[in-house]
């Protein structure tokens, strides 16, 4: 069977999914899923993409990457030191894509874009607790190599209800985040068991700087991190271990700025319509005096 059907049915049952959800959440039949799944026939090009976005994974690592091996696989697992400069792989477990950590995560913030509702912005004095804020401005500064707590007492904080966790730092977003104008709240990650595989993250890198990236672990193989951007033309990219400065898990946004309105072609035309019903009545009404 190739690796491609063989993928498609094991990523299915990692995620829990019937055939028919699967085929709901893809906007295919069922039939389809059923014959990829029995090597019957091979997706397009348009499905492979929809499938590979709905695993959180790559269309390489879904037409070429045997995930029922790798599944099979549970290598010894290790942490990584942010400050470690050694090229030494690290030997820690693969995880897998759909496999989660038991870190604590605020339940009123179910989703990752999930707006604030409510925020406040002030410089707290130094034993008060609050999210401090990573301008952009401070980007440079931030990888000079200096010790964070040197300049930290001197930055804004942002107070986030329920957001208590003291390991929360806010960022503000990479020019690869998909919005533009926007500040991170993460969660530090101090160990590669933490990484979501295929999941977004905030990759601090020495040589490469702040990277919003899907991360695939790969530290164990040849000690280095593949990571993926959402946005289009933006190539697939490894970086070592010893370039990694700090990782952070995203789990909310800020947006500084207004959403644009969502104007459907469907309420314009409603508009016409009901300009013109309205003209019409009007002309007939006057054909009539």
């Amino acid at each position: 069977m190739p690796l491609v059907n063989e993928n498609i049915k094991v990523l299915r049952k990692r995620m829990g999914m019937t055939q028919e959800k699967f085929a709901e959440v893809l906007g295919i039949k069922r039939s389809l899923i059923g014959a990829y799944e029995e090597n019957r026939a091979v997706p397009p090009a348009e499905n492979l993409n929809k499938i590979s976005r709905v695993f959180g994974i790559t269309l390489d690592q879904l037409i070429n990457y045997s995930y029922e091996r790798e599944f099979n696989k549970r290598p010894d697992a290790g942490s990584f030191n942010s400050d470690s400069k050694e090229e030494a792989p690290f030997p820690i477990e693969k995880r897998t894509a759909f496999q989660h950590t038991n870190r604590e995560i605020p339940s009123v913030q179910p989703s990752l874009f999930e707006p604030v509702k409510s925020v406040s912005v002030s410089t707290f004095p130094a034993k008060e607790k609050g999210i401090k804020y990573i301008n952009a401005n401070l980007f440079e500064k931030y990888l000079s190599g200096e010790t964070f707590e040197q300049f930290a007492e001197n930055l804004p904080s942002i107070s986030l209800p329920f957001f208590t966790q003291e390991n929360l730092r806010a960022f503000d977003a990479p020019v690869d985040f998909p919005l533009e104008n926007c500040i991170l709240i993460a969660e530090k990650v101090s160990d590669f068991n933490q990484i979501v595989e295929g999941e977004n993250h905030l990759l601090i890198s020495r040589l490469y700087g702040f990277k919003y990236r899907r991360l695939y672990n790969q530290i164990h193989i040849k000690g280095v991190l593949l990571t993926s951007s959402d946005k289009a033309n933006t190539q697939s990219q490894e970086i070592k271990a010893s370039e990694i400065k700090e990782i952070w898990k995203p789990i909310s946004y800020i947006s500084k700025a207004m959403p644009l309105p969502d104007i459907s072609l469907e309420s314009i035309q409603d508009k016409v319509d009901s300009l013109k019903t309205e003209l019409d009545f009007l002309l007939s009404f006057r054909a009539k005096k």
